[in-house]
C-alpha cells in the first residue's frame, strides 16, 4: 500500500515517549507499505541519520512560518516579557506555555506545507493520506476528494484547553469562548476525514459524545517495548522518586509545579532521605522556578535510564492531558512502581492498588507515595502487574497490526 503520512513530529532522535511510539510504529509499517513521510525540517545530521535507518521511506520536509517556534521557550518568553517591563509572574509564564493561549486552528503556520503535499500527490498515486496532530488537521480541505483520508488524534485539543483553564482558579469568559469555538472547529475537522484514529478508548468515547460520527472512529495505540534490563527484579526502593518529561510540554511543567508546591515539603518531613530526579530537557529559567526545593535534581537527558530507574518510584502528577500516557507505559517497561493522578493514567488499564496507586488530591498523593515507599511487597506487586499491561496490548507487533487492519478496512 502507498501511504502519504503527514506529521508535525520529526521522529528522530528518539528522545521522548511520544516520538518513540511514532518511530516504532513507522518502523513496523515501513516493512509492509511504501511510506512517504512529510514532516518539519530538522538538522541535516538528523535527516541523514533517519534516512540511513529508513532507506525505503521517502522523507519530505516542510518549513514553519518565521513566527513559529517549536514548543514553548521559557527563556525567550521571559526575555520578551521583561523587555522594558517588570519581571513576569509565574502565572504569566504558565499562561504563556498553555495551548489555551497558543492554539489557533484557523491560522496557517507553515510556509510550504500545502504546496509540498499537492506536488507529491500530483507526482504519485497514493492509496491513502494519514495526517497526525491537530495543527495539521485543516490540511484535509486541500486533499483530493477521491483519496482516503485518515486523521490520527494524539491529543484532544479542546479537552486539554479545558483542563488547563481549570488550573487557573478563576473564571474568564474570554477563555471559555475560545474553548467552545475550538471544540466546534475541532469536531468539524474530524468529520471531514474518512477515519479518525484515537490512541485510547477514552478519547474515542469523548469524540463520539461530542459529535464525531461513530463509524469514523477507531482506536489504535502507539507501541511501547519492554526494556528488559537486569534491574528492579526484585525491586528495592532506593529513596528516589522519578519524574519523566521535558519542560516544553506544559502538562509536565504544571505537574512538577503542583507536586513540588503541594506535596514535596510534607514528604520530606516524613522522610528527609527522599530525593526527586526530574528527567528531560529543562531550561535554566525553568529550574530556577523550583530552586528553593531541597533534594530535587534536574538530570537533563540521560542516555542510560537504568542508572536513574534502579530502585526508583515513578510519580505522574499530571492534571492536564489527553491521548496516551507514555510515562505510565515507560514506567511499566522499566519495572518501577508508580503513583499517578487519574489523568496521568487515563486511557490505560491502570487500577488503583492493583498495578499503581491513583491519587488526585495533594493529601492522597502524599499518602500514596509514603505507603508505596514503605511497602516492599506492594512495590513488587505493582512491578509485576504493570508489566503485564504492555505484554497484553502495546507491543510493536500488536499495535502495528491494529493500524494495518484500519488501513485495510478503509481501502477495501
Amino acid at each position: 500500500m502507498d501511504i502519504l503520512l503527514v506529521t508535525v513530529v520529526f521522529p528522530y532522535p528518539v528522545n521522548d515517549g511520544g516520538r518513540s511510539g511514532t518511530f516504532k510504529l513507522i518502523e513496523y509499517l515501513r516493512k509492509e507499505h511504501n511510506i512517504t513521510l512529510v514532516c518539519p525540517s530538522c538538522t541535516g545530521v538528523n535527516h541523514q541519520k533517519l534516512q540511513e535507518l529508513w532507506p525505503n521511506v521517502k522523507l519530505l520536509t516542510f518549513q514553519n512560518s518565521d513566527n513559529v517556534t517549536e514548543g514553548f521557550n521559557l527563556k525567550g518568553f521571559i526575555k520578551k516579557t521583561i523587555s522594558g517591563k517588570k519581571k513576569p509572574s509565574k502565572m504569566d509564564i504558565f499562561k504563556g506555555s498553555m495551548v489555551l493561549n497558543t492554539t489557533d486552528l484557523v491560522k496557517y503556520y507553515f510556509s510550504n506545507l500545502i504546496s509540498l503535499v499537492e506536488a507529491e500527490l500530483n507526482r504519485k498515486s497514493y492509496d491513502l493520506v494519514q495526517v497526525d496532530f491537530i495543527e495539521l488537521a485543516p490540511l484535509v480541505h486541500f486533499l483530493p476528494q477521491n483519496i482516503k483520508k485518515i486523521f490520527v488524534h494524539h491529543e484532544l485539543r479542546y479537552k486539554r484547553m479545558r483542563l488547563e483553564y481549570n488550573t487557573l482558579g478563576y473564571k474568564d469568559v474570554a477563555e471559555e469562548w475560545k474553548i467552545a469555538n475550538t471544540k466546534l472547529l475541532e469536531i468539524g475537522l474530524m468529520n471531514a476525514f474518512d477515519k479518525v484514529i484515537c490512541l485510547t478508548e477514552t478519547d474515542r468515547k469523548i469524540l463520539e459524545i461530542d459529535g464525531v460520527e461513530r463509524e469514523k472512529l477507531e482506536v489504535s495505540p502507539l507501541p511501547v517495548e519492554i526494556m528488559e534490563h537486569p534491574i528492579n527484579q526484585p525491586f528495592q526502593f532506593s529513596k528516589r522518586l522519578v519524574f519523566l518529561g521535558p519542560e516544553v510540554h506544559f502538562p509536565n511543567l504544571d505537574g512538577v509545579d503542583w507536586f513540588l508546591n503541594n506535596c514535596w515539603a510534607k514528604l520530606l518531613k516524613s522522610d528527609p532521605r527522599l530525593r526527586l530526579s526530574i528527567l528531560g530537557k529543562w531550561s535554566h529559567e525553568g529550574r530556577k522556578l523550583f530552586a528553593e526545593h531541597r533534594n530535587v535534581t534536574f538530570e537533563g537527558f540521560v542516555e542510560d535510564l537504568s542508572t536513574i530507574m534502579e530502585g526508583a518510584i515513578m510519580i505522574v502528577p499530571l492534571r492536564i492531558g489527553s491521548g496516551m500516557r507514555m510515562k505510565i507505559l515507560e514506567g511499566a517497561a522499566w519495572h518501577v512502581p508508580m503513583v499517578s493522578t487519574s489523568i496521568g493514567a487515563e486511557g490505560l488499564p491502570i487500577n488503583n492498588m492493583e498495578n499503581a496507586i491513583l491519587a488526585d488530591t495533594a493529601q492522597e498523593f502524599i499518602e500514596g507515595v509514603l505507603t508505596l515507599s514503605r511497602d516492599p511487597e506492594l512495590q513488587n506487586k505493582f512491578v509485576k502487574n504493570a508489566k503485564l499491561i504492555i505484554k497484553l496490548g502495546y507491543s510493536v507487533e500488536e499495535c502495528g497490526q491494529i493500524r494495518n487492519d484500519i488501513y485495510t478496512k478503509i481501502t477495501s
